[in-house]
């Protein structure tokens, strides 16, 4: 008997769906994306004139079956895209690696880079400009960027490079005038630049991968696997790791780790940004002083704290006192972020929603009151909207630790323990100092069970207690709570290694 038509998935064929979806693409959609799924199904096999989902689930096992399902995901899957997105890679990319990899390589050797998952093609452009900024355009040493994604009709907005002026607002000025044409109220990718880009389809989890993305130098593969499940990430990470040259390098992006789903990269750290290199870098072949300079650095006006963390030095000593400063006054946008937290803490929630969003309207780039809406949505249960905030903090600011702890809080309410202690890890490198984090850092690893490293966490929440009175609050919760808890856990940990372990705070 055959299943009529609603807009309601009944289990078993949503199960039977995202079963083939995953097996074509890796694409794995969880139950919360039952009901959404269902109004979209309803609406395509509507205008299909098909009338059963059994019917839906046979035009998948036949031939046409890839293009439906390629079809059905641009209408599921977000492809929210922006130039210079994260805009500390492309810092890192301009300042360090492409320089780089530039002194490494001869002079007519041409630098490979990928965008896996380029969708309309912000991200290549993005690596194009970073490209020109570094070599120049034409560039003194060929570029090669290959651009792909397994969405046709994306693919077709990318090569046609015109965006809106929504769409370009991330880029600088100096960048518009270099590489983009006026055309009516939108911008055009300029030829020169277009021309170092080629977009092609191409299925990641298809196999073998092409050679055209073979010995490449740079990998950008941001926010694809978040749709996948480990295994399929793991196939895709050695893939892209026999993609890549010796010395090459790979970007993901900030929600994804390759913690306990790939260990062949070498992690690399750089002013707070994380990324991987296959083996160790090329030794340069010319010397580092003659290494080409960027003109600017693509993304450095989208971001407020260097990605070199210099040595500060201490300031001198003066016989006089310094003058005393003038009261300022408070910016409109801070005021209502006071009275969001103020709300908050009250749990007085739609109150402290709308003084956090009139702050941004104030000030858009106020990190803080995305983590506050963060904070609200978490607080009330909505995860996937409380992620969406920390991604829109990180967008702006990628060394904001409280997005990081947020969202490490947010994915160990999911249940997603690998990316909550990624994000931890993050938050507790940026901030050595947070006892909060090294606590819920502390309180994950003891789950896995990694005693080890969770007997290190609850040490170095202890560090940072030192000197602190027993009533003070630290993200409402007592000192001395903090402490008992540690005590305990520690004392659990030893029990079970089978010895006692001495707690004492150094």
């Amino acid at each position: 008997m055959s299943t009529q038509l609603t807009s309601e998935l009944d289990k078993v064929f949503f199960s039977k769906l995202r079963d083939r979806i995953e097996s074509y693409c890796g694409i794995f959609l969880d139950d919360s994306r039952r009901p959404s799924l269902g109004r979209t199904l309803a609406a395509r096999l509507s205008r299909r004139g098909l009338h059963t989902w059994e019917e839906y689930l046979a035009l998948l096992d036949s031939n046409h079956g890839p293009q439906e399902i390629i079809a059905l995901l641009e209408d599921v899957v977000n492809n929210e895209t922006s130039f210079f997105r994260n805009p500390r890679h492309f810092r890192l990319l301009a300042e360090v690696v492409l320089p780089e990899l530039a002194r490494a390589r001869p002079a007519n050797f041409p630098l490979r880079l990928w965008s896996a998952g380029c969708s309309t093609g912000q991200e290549a452009y993005s690596l194009a400009i970073t490209a020109a900024e570094v070599l120049g355009l034409p560039p003194r040493q060929p570029v090669q960027i290959i651009a792909s994604d397994i969405s046709p009709r994306a693919l077709e907005r990318a090569r046609e490079g015109l965006y809106t002026t929504r769409e370009i607002a991330r880029v600088e000025p100096a960048y518009l005038e270099r590489y983009f044409t006026p055309e009516g109220t939108n911008w055009r990718v300029k030829p020169a630049l277009r021309d170092l880009v080629l977009f092609q389809e191409l299925n990641l989890v298809a196999k073998p991968l092409p050679p055209m993305v073979r010995a490449v130098d740079v990998v950008l593969c941001r926010n694809v696997t978040i749709y996948f499940r480990v295994g399929t990430s793991r196939r895709l990470m050695e893939d892209l790791y026999n993609c890549l040259n010796e010395g090459g390098y790979l970007f993901i992006g900030f929600s994804e780790t390759l913690w306990q789903v790939y260990d062949a990269f070498e992690r690399v750290q750089n002013g707070g940004v994380f990324y991987y290199r296959k083996g160790k870098a090329g030794r340069p072949l010319i010397p580092a002083t003659e290494a080409p300079r960027p003109h600017s650095v693509p993304g450095g006006a989208s971001v407020e704290r260097p990605l070199f963390m210099g040595t500060v030095k201490p300031t001198p000593r003066t016989s006089k006192p310094p003058p005393p400063r003038q009261p300022e006054l408070e910016h409109p946008a801070q005021a209502h972020y006071q009275r969001g937290m103020e709300a908050l803490r009250n749990g007085i929630y739609g109150e402290a929603l709308r003084a956090f969003r009139t702050a941004l309207r104030a000030e858009p780039n106020l990190v803080e009151a995305h983590c506050g809406i963060a904070q609200v949505h978490a607080n009330q249960g909505h995860y996937t909207k409380a992620l969406q905030s920390c991604e829109r903090a990180l967008e702006l600011d990628d060394l904001a630790e409280e997005a990081y702890l947020l969202r490490g809080m947010v994915y160990q309410q999911m249940g997603k323990q690998e990316k909550a202690i990624a994000d931890l890890e993050r938050a507790t490198y940026l901030n050595p100092s947070s006892p909060t984090a090294h606590f819920y850092l502390g309180n994950l690893l003891m789950r896995i069970p990694d005693a080890r490293r969770a007997r290190q966490s609850f040490r170095r929440t202890q560090r940072t207690l030192m000197g602190q009175s027993d009533d003070t609050l630290i993200d409402g919760v007592p000192v001395h709570l903090l402490r008992e808890a540690c005590r305990r856990n520690l004392e659990v940990l030893g029990r079970g290694a089978g010895q006692s372990i001495p707690v004492r705070e150094r």
